[in-house]
């Protein structure tokens, strides 16, 4: 299966780290190019033609929001998905007007990468090879809610074990804490611990903090949010 091409246009190398260490660990996508300026972003994207772009708005010589918006007057095929510390509303009304896929709000989450990229593959299906769509597929697109009760939790989440998840940290006043440290206390395996801490860090209720004190590849630990 031939991969979705990804570039990154990006300047902090936190952002890159994350977001090119995810991309690659998603089945659909690759990342092909990455640029830390506008100019550099402007060769390398019409050399290897990206079918989605990551794009900063706050670059060394230029801004993103700009440079999407000289793409689109190419009409390129391309998608984009903006990644910034910017929350204003003008920015985040510009960004929509230009069509991008998805609004990423720094310190970013890899859990909340992996749910753009997820939420991609669907979108991009229902515009390939279509020559006209139905109303559920334009409400799909959208985003309109469908009429049937969402399921309280999704699926591979247990309530139970969730539960259980929350209140060991809670009860242990755990903090910079791995899924190898809750799987142990949990007595399950470090990739079931690791889905039920990227749902309460998806929840909002812990964050992500990458240990780059390890000499090597970076350690993936949790912090509880508020504390």
């Amino acid at each position: 299966m031939n991969k979705i091409p990804v570039m990154i246009v990006e300047d902090d190398v936190r952002a890159i780290y994350t977001l090119e260490s995810t991309i690659n660990q998603h089945a659909q996508f690759q990342v092909v190019a990455v640029s830390e300026s506008i100019s550099d972003a402007k060769m390398q994207f019409e050399l290897y033609t990206p079918t989605l772009c990551f794009v900063d708005i706050s670059l060394p010589d230029g801004n993103g929001v700009e440079f999407i918006g000289e793409q689109r007057k190419k009409n390129t095929l391309c998608d984009f998905i903006i990644t910034t510390a910017e929350k204003d509303c003008s920015t985040v009304k510009k960004s929509v007007q230009l069509g991008v896929c998805d609004y990423l709000v720094k310190p970013l989450r890899m859990s909340r990468v992996m749910q753009s990229l997820d939420d991609f593959i669907p979108y991009r299906q229902q515009l390939d090879g279509k020559n006209e769509l139905n109303q559920g597929d334009i409400d799909s697109l959208f985003g309109k809610s469908s009429l049937s009760k969402p399921r309280q939790t999704p699926k591979g989440i247990d309530d139970r074990t969730l539960s259980s998840v929350r209140q060991l940290i809670q009860q242990n006043k755990m903090n910079n804490f791995s899924a190898d440290e809750i799987g142990k206390k949990m007595q399950v395996s470090r990739v079931t611990a690791r889905r039920y801490l990227e749902f309460l860090e998806s929840e909002g209720e812990i964050s992500l903090i990458l240990n780059y004190n390890t000499g090597g590849r970076p350690s993936r630990l949790y912090q509880v949010n508020g504390d």
